[in-house]
């Protein structure tokens, strides 16, 4: 199952666990159920402090829980957590072991704070992304509160699931069988969805802050060099965001950053976020302006900044860097269908349509490289452009035009997404 690197890597991690662990695995007689017994039993192998059980009672089978000795398992894989989940897995094992988690005391009180029993499935394919950030997050709240369980479900192993709960897009949140959410959500997001005094706390303590010099609106690539900028002038400088790191989150590969041949945008905004936080600028995530009232305007003759949760802030300049989203068609259908059919990540959400035929909608770079990503998934793939010619750059062009399960749409408008209402 693992290879011998991957076998050296993982046994010096294991070397770091706190105390003695147990994987106890649920399984059938499947060829899935086999992959998963000799995943957990060379685990085991690596480590006099990880013991392999077969005596699982979980429902969900093929499946394993990750336990300390002694304890029942609240942190479950239902499927092989390879590809980007292999990192969820090396990260469930060290902190189920008591292993400190690289988070703040604040969240870590926050989250043992949280006043819920509940059984949390979050379904995911290997391809994705997005998907582990979801997954350790989860992990890390069901680790640190006892009444809280959660199971990484791979759809390619329960496809029956998958199509009985009409997962079109991943990562895909359940909690206890009702939907909380979809796509790439931070740990705090998570928390803020489930701690139901989360906006109120937030807005007494930005309530309580000072005035900025300078206060960026946006958390992108624009924003964060806008308040480096700033604070290495000595500027008192503070940073509202929706969501730190913008759409570059949801950005595979990026290849267009001068210096840097080569990245992904998870890892890009990671460290974009460090670099920031290298100097001392107010970082305020998970908050959407609502209104600016200009200084002219205002009795202190400051900027006023207003967020939706209906907390102020008051500074004498502000920087938009609002950035961009994914673009939506904005016809009828769209948003009814959205994660049963319409979707915006290819990476993430396309292994969900293997086989099938599909659309792109736009003939940009990032449509190109979707219709690209997809079609070494799907069976067919249509890119639908309105212009008389696609934009995207010629090496994009020359890739898709040699790929021989694609076909390109001109002077096309999109008028509506129609489906069997499923």
């Amino acid at each position: 199952m693992l290879d011998q690197n991957i076998k050296t890597q993982l046994k010096a991690y294991l070397e770091r666990l706190e105390s003695p662990i147990e994987l106890v695995a649920a399984l059938d007689d499947s060829d899935k159920a086999a992959k998963i017994k000799e995943l957990v039993t060379e685990i085991a192998e690596l480590s006099d402090q990880v013991t392999a059980r077969f005596d699982g009672s979980n429902a969900r089978r093929p499946s394993f829980g990750v336990a300390k000795a002694g304890e029942q398992p609240r942190v479950f894989f239902a499927g092989l957590p390879m590809g980007h989940e292999f990192t969820s897995l090396i990260l469930a094992l060290l902190q189920v072991s008591g292993y400190a988690p690289k988070v703040s005391d604040e969240v870590l009180n926050q989250i043992k704070g949280l006043n819920l029993a509940a059984n949390f499935d979050v379904f995911i394919s290997l391809s994705c992304h997005n998907c582990p950030d979801v997954v350790q997050a989860l992990n890390l709240i069901a680790i640190n509160n006892p009444n809280t369980t959660t199971t990484m479900i791979d759809g390619a192993f329960f496809q029956d699931e998958v199509e009985q709960r009409k997962i079109l897009a991943v990562p895909m949140v359940f909690q206890d069988d009702q939907h909380i959410g979809q796509g790439r959500m931070t740990l705090e997001e998570i928390i803020a969805k489930l701690d139901t005094n989360s906006a109120e706390k937030d807005a007494a303590a930005i309530n309580a802050k000072d005035a900025f010099d300078v206060l960026v609106i946006g958390g992108g690539p624009a924003g964060a060099t806008a308040a480096i900028y700033a604070a290495r002038k000595g500027i008192n400088t503070g940073i509202v965001a929706e969501r730190f790191g913008g759409q570059v989150m949801d950005t595979m590969d990026i290849e267009n950053f001068t210096s840097v041949q080569k990245t992904v945008g998870p890892k890009f905004a990671a460290e974009m976020e460090a670099h920031v936080r290298e100097y001392d600028v107010d970082i305020m995530n998970l908050q959407r302006v609502s209104k600016i009232i200009g200084a002219d305007q205002t009795a202190t003759g400051l900027v006023e900044v207003q967020l939706e949760n209906g907390a102020k802030l008051e500074s004498k300049t502000i920087i938009l860097s609002t950035g961009a989203r994914w673009r939506e068609m904005n016809v009828p259908g769209e948003a009814e269908y959205r994660t049963r059919g319409v979707a915006y990540c290819p990476h993430c959400d396309g292994p969900l349509f293997k086989g099938k035929r599909v659309a792109v909608i736009g003939g940009g770079n990032s449509g190109v490289e979707a219709a690209i990503d997809l079609a070494g998934i799907v069976e067919h793939v249509t890119l639908v452009e309105f212009d008389t010619k696609l934009r995207a750059d010629q090496v994009l062009q020359n890739k898709l035009n040699s790929l021989p399960n694609t076909t390109v749409i001109l002077n096309a408008l999109s008028t509506e997404v129609l489906g069997d209402g499923s």
